[in-house]
């Protein structure tokens, strides 16, 4: 299991555990560490990037509005990866801090299709004190 993005999570949990994120705030993040790409929940950009940021907060680590949560991100991202930028983006991390497990199998023959074409998934689970799990998938 590849945590190439793992420093990213940490960054996005423990700024989190501080108050809670705006949406802002975690395209920020991202956009410091790796610059431009596309960010989810928010203004995804008009153009394709390699590495698509897909964050769903909906408990006491999330402020403002904005916000989707498991079910929402995981449509978003199958939106993006199958349909808006297929074939462009070839990293997708999924930053959530509740894991529905029958949404995932909503969509779980979608991305192992989209694995198997080559794009890399990484899903870490996040929460209250900072803490960062990877979730195989």
């Amino acid at each position: 299991m590849s945590m190439e993005f793992l420093t990213l999570a940490q960054r996005i949990a423990e700024a989190a555990a501080d108050g809670g994120l705006t949406v802002e705030q975690i395209r920020e993040i991202a956009r410091s560490q790796f610059g431009e790409i596309n960010c989810y929940p928010g203004v995804p950009g008009d153009r394709c990037h390699q590495l698509a940021l897909f964050v769903a907060l909906h408990g006491q680590l999330r402020k403002g509005k904005g916000h989707e949560n498991c079910a929402q991100i995981l449509e978003e991202m199958i939106r993006h990866l199958q349909g808006r930028c297929p074939g462009t983006t070839r990293h997708a991390v999924l930053i959530l801090d509740a894991w529905w497990h029958d949404h995932y199998e909503k969509w779980r023959a979608n991305i192992e299709t989209i694995k198997h074409d080559g794009v890399r998934i990484e899903v870490y689970l996040i929460g209250a004190g900072g803490w960062v799990a990877p979730l195989p998938v």
